[in-house]
C-alpha cells in the first residue's frame, strides 16, 4: 500500500469519525434544548397553578365578603360583590384547565388580531409591574436583612445592640427633650 493510499484512508478515517462526532454533538445539543424546554413548560404549569389557585382562593374570600354583605342587608352591594367572585372563579377555572402551550398560543392570536389593545395592554402591565418591584424593593430596604427568632433583629453571638443617638419617643409634653437626639458627653476645655 502505497503512502498516498494510506493517507487518503486515514483522512477518510478521520472525516468518518468527525462526522460522528458532530453528530452525537448535535444529538446532545438537541436533548439539552428539549430538556430546558420540559423544564420551562414544568415551570409555567407550576406557575400556572399557582396563580389559579391564588384565584380561586381570592374569589372565595370575596364570595364571603358578598355573604358578609348579605347579611348586613346590603343586597346591592352584595349582588355586585358575588358578580365578581363569579367572575374570579370563571377565570381561575379557565387558568387551570388550559395548558400553557394553549394559553400562548391564544395570547400570539389576540396580539396578532388586535395589535392596539395588545401593545397598550403590554405597556400596562409593565407599568404595573414596575410599580410592584418598585414597592418591593422599597420595603426590603425597610425590613432588616436578617431576622432572628420572633422577626428581633439578628445578632452575632456576644455582640450588644448599638446605643440609639435617639431617645425613644414617650408621651411626654411638649417641650420636654425626650425623642430629641443626643450628644455624648464630651468635655470641653475653654
Amino acid at each position: 500500500m502505497s503512502t498516498k493510499q494510506q493517507i487518503d484512508r486515514e483522512a477518510a478515517s478521520a472525516k468518518d469519525k468527525l462526522n460522528e462526532a458532530s453528530d452525537e454533538i448535535k444529538n446532545q445539543a438537541r436533548s439539552a434544548v428539549d430538556e430546558a424546554q420540559r423544564a420551562a413548560t414544568n415551570y409555567a404549569e407550576d406557575g400556572k397553578n399557582v396563580a389559579a389557585g391564588s384565584l380561586t382562593d381570592f374569589a372565595k374570600a370575596v364570595r364571603s365578603a358578598s355573604d358578609e354583605l348579605s347579611s348586613r342587608d346590603q343586597g346591592m352591594a352584595a349582588r355586585f360583590v358575588t358578580e365578581a367572585a363569579d367572575g374570579l372563579e370563571r377565570v381561575a377555572n379557565s387558568v387551570s384547565g388550559t395548558s400553557v402551550e394553549e394559553m400562548a398560543g391564544s395570547v400570539t392570536d389576540f396580539a396578532r388580531r388586535n395589535p392596539g389593545p395588545f401593545l397598550v395592554g403590554t405597556v400596562l402591565a409593565g407599568v404595573a409591574l414596575g410599580r410592584f418591584v418598585k414597592a418591593s424593593s422599597e420595603r426590603s430596604h425597610d425590613a432588616p436583612s436578617h431576622a432572628g427568632p420572633a422577626g428581633t433583629p439578628y445578632r452575632p453571638t456576644g455582640t450588644a445592640p448599638a446605643a440609639s443617638p435617639v431617645r425613644p419617643a414617650s408621651s411626654a409634653p411638649a417641650g420636654s427633650t425626650v425623642g430629641t437626639p443626643t450628644r455624648p458627653n464630651v468635655k470641653t476645655t475653654s
